[in-house]
Order: structure tokens, then C-alpha cells, then sequence
């Protein structure tokens, strides 16, 4: 019977099945074979084989027991009041759990969005505008640069916004977009906007700190002003930036994702006086 039911599981992995699905038919198989376990103790209790009955016992209370802890997870989609094992494993493996079963921040994970909602200081909502960013081959390259230094210092986050396969194809259906798998609102812990003479633009650098600061990408339009003309008229500043896109996932076969690749982008908003109110 056990090797049966071995065999049935053995061939799932074959299957590119949604996880909550595989979960799911586990269960079924442990529950036949913790069927088959009830009646292989009766049967050894009723012959009086004492030892090995009780042996059999406690193994099919612990089968019971797992089994449903997870169908309460897998099939009602919450924790159980009787789980006492998961929140003391999951501290064993440092994740931390709360009354719900959702996974709560660390103290890491407060430091990184701490940081992360750094701003540029604070600046007036009527005077400010989101703008346009251009990202040439060197400029990507220094963004990538970056990011995977932020994203190795725990500053940012690669988890989807803590979205499951599920959460992510919903999400996906709904605005047709990939989801990105670095969390949104991926503030840098420094930015700022330098006129480049040279080159006759606003660049953007960001980085972990001003030493080590790196050019990212350039401004070409504030609203629906070009760039120069803007700047003659007024003193740009950076008002606030984000990371954006990046590696996603989109919807694969069955419930599954796929994970893909791309290049990040900025998401920036300036802030503009004009030149003749400066004394």
C-alpha cells in the first residue's frame, strides 16, 4: 500500500502543477495511506500485538494531526488555533509569523523600508511634476549596478509585495502588466540631480550614499516641457524617485508563473521655482 502510494507521489513531480494544487493532492494521499494506517493498528490491536499497536498509534496520531494542519491551510486558506509546531519551526528558520499566519516583518525588513522611505526632503504638492527619464547602455548598466548592491544591503526587496503565484496572476489578469519582482516604491537611500554641462542635461544619480553615487539616467521632458526649455525658466529639483520594472513574472501553464527579465526604469517627480524669484 505505502509503496503504491510512494509511486503516485513520485510521479506529481513530473507535473507542472500550481503548488496549492500539489498541496492539495498530498493531502488526499496522506489521508489514504493514514486510512490504511487506522486499519493496520485495529488489526494489531485486536491480535494483541501490544507494542507494535501502540507504535502504529501514535505514528497515525501524528499523521492526523499534520494532515490537518495542512488541510486547514491548503483547502480553507487560514492557520488552525491548534497549530503549535509551525510558529516554533518558523522561528527556528527566522521567519516570523502573525496571528493570521502572514508573514511579518523582521527587524531587517523595518531598517530596509525605513531607509527605503527616505525622501529628498518635503516639497510643496503644487509645485511639483513628474518627469520623464531617459536610460542610455551606460547609464543602464550603473542602474543595474546599483540596484544589485541595494538589493544584496537588504535596502531593497526582491518578494513581489509579498504576493503568492496566485496573487500574482490575478493581479496580472487585471492590468494585463508583469509583475515586477522588486517591491514598488524601491526608494534609493540617496538621489540627486546635476546639471551636466558638458553633456547639456539634468543626470540622475543615486546610489548607497553620495560616495558612491552613480550616474542612472537623464531627464528629456518635466511634464510636457522639454528639458532645456524648462531649465532656462526654472531651477529643477528632484523632488522624489523610485526603482521600477526590472525582472517579473507573468502567467505560465496550469496556475503557474514565469519569471522574466528586463531593464529597470526610473519613475521620477521634480520640483521647479523660477529663476527670477531667487534673490
Amino acid at each position: 500500500m505505502f509503496s503504491f502510494l510512494d509511486m503516485i507521489n513520485s510521479s506529481l513531480s513530473y507535473f507542472n502543477l500550481d503548488v496549492k494544487l500539489k498541496s492539495r493532492i498530498y493531502i488526499g494521499i496522506a489521508t489514504a495511506g493514514d486510512i490504511y494506517l487506522v486499519y493496520v493498528t485495529f488489526r494489531l490491536f485486536a491480535n494483541h500485538v501490544w507494542m507494535r499497536a501502540f507504535l502504529y498509534c501514535l505514528a497515525m496520531v501524528a499523521i492526523t494531526y499534520f494532515i490537518y494542519l495542512n488541510f486547514v491551510f491548503y483547502f480553507l486558506g487560514r492557520t488552525s488555533r491548534f497549530d503549535i509546531i509551525s510558529p516554533k519551526f518558523a522561528k527556528m528558520t527566522g521567519q516570523h509569523f502573525d496571528s493570521d499566519g502572514k508573514k511579518t516583518s523582521t527587524r531587517a525588513d523595518r531598517r530596509a523600508a525605513a531607509i527605503a522611505n527616505q525622501s529628498n526632503g518635503l516639497f510643496s504638492g503644487s509645485n511639483t511634476t513628474p518627469a520623464v527619464v531617459a536610460i542610455d547602455d551606460y547609464e543602464q548598466r550603473n542602474l543595474q549596478r546599483v540596484v544589485d548592491q541595494l538589493l544584496e544591503e537588504g535596502i531593497f526587496v526582491n518578494d513581489f509585495d509579498g504576493q503568492d503565484d496566485d496573487q500574482i496572476i490575478a493581479q496580472y489578469n487585471e492590468t494585463g502588466q508583469p509583475v515586477q519582482a522588486l517591491n514598488t516604491e524601491s526608494v534609493p537611500p540617496y538621489f540627486e540631480l546635476v546639471h551636466d554641462r558638458v553633456r547639456h542635461r539634468l543626470e540622475i544619480y543615486i546610489g548607497l550614499n553620495q560616495m558612491e553615487r552613480r550616474a542612472v539616467g537623464h531627464i528629456i521632458r518635466i511634464g510636457l516641457t522639454d528639458v532645456r526649455d524648462a531649465h532656462q525658466k526654472y531651477r529643477i529639483y528632484l523632488a522624489g524617485l523610485a526603482v521600477t520594472a526590472g525582472p517579473n513574472k507573468i502567467p505560465g501553464r496550469r496556475g503557474s508563473t514565469i519569471m522574466t527579465t528586463a531593464d529597470y526604469k526610473l519613475n521620477a517627480q521634480v520640483a521647479y521655482r523660477k529663476r527670477e524669484n531667487e534673490e
